[in-house]
């Protein structure tokens, strides 16, 4: 029973770590390169490159490039106006998924803290802590007004989490058994069976309460997930069609295949 548990929260770590990332659902798989950092501030949108900015759109829909104002028709502002809504509805949808990812891991913990370490606050304060640096740090790289793809890439490729994950849950756990295990060896020798059976149950109710409150929350995350993939195939989509009437805008497009 205590190895369900474990694996259910490491499986919890395994997905918040890969939908930062990637999008992804059953159907689509949406693994797209950006060639830039995207930041809104206010009605400006800017892509940028090593803190250079390369284009920017602002709010009457100019365009420039390398910082030279571009001429445009009607037709090709139309699509530049439709491009940058859509790229604007991009990054609320990505950081949405990067924060329920966030919030699974966190309840995660927080669920096998209450259950594991009760007689150990300062150790789950401190596993906890591990978990929310994590949310804290994915936010310095993707929120509802930035996404800095370089990055986020370069955090999670120096980051361990899955191994760092894994970790904590065998601290967790093997200072949870170790703190129980001379009191059920006890209570098994006396013919205490209640007891063992109570304690046997008390964990089993936890394991099948956990497992299902990760399925209905990784159920939220996929859906958003697939929604955001979505998003992105429109964007590409709208930036070649972009191209196509402004063949300028192919050495700026900002997601690469």
């Amino acid at each position: 029973m205590i190895q369900s548990i474990k694996s259910t929260v490491i499986a919890v770590g395994m997905v918040f770590t890969a939908s930062t990332a990637s999008a992804y659902s059953n159907d689509v798989t949406c693994n797209a390169d950006f060639a830039y950092d995207i930041e809104i501030k206010g009605d400006k949108l800017t892509f940028s490159s090593e803190d250079q900015q390369k284009v920017l759109i602002t709010s009457n829909d100019s365009l420039y490039l390398d910082g030279e104002k571009q001429i445009l028709s009607p037709q090709q502002l139309t699509l530049l106006q439709q491009y940058n809504e859509q790229v604007r509805d991009l990054l609320p949808a990505a950081s949405g998924v990067a924060e329920e990812a966030s919030a699974i891991a966190i309840e995660a913990v927080g669920m096998i803290t209450a259950a594991l370490m009760q007689d150990q606050p300062e150790k789950a304060e401190e596993f906890m802590a591990k978990v929310e640096t994590i949310s804290s740090d994915l936010r310095k790289h993707i929120s509802q007004n930035h996404f800095r793809p370089k990055g986020l890439e370069s955090y999670l490729e120096s980051s361990d989490f899955e191994a760092e994950f894994e970790a904590l849950i065998e601290t967790a756990v093997t200072d949870f058994v170790e703190g129980h295990v001379g009191e059920m060896i006890v209570a098994a020798m006396s013919g205490n069976e209640e007891k063992v059976k109570a304690f046997e149950q008390r964990m089993e109710a936890f394991g099948k309460e956990m497992e299902a409150t990760m399925e209905a929350r990784a159920e939220k995350l996929e859906q958003q997930a697939e929604e955001l993939c979505m998003l992105v195939q429109k964007v590409d989509q709208k930036e070649a069609d972009l191209v196509k009437a402004f063949d300028k805008f192919d050495s700026y497009q900002l997601i690469t295949d």
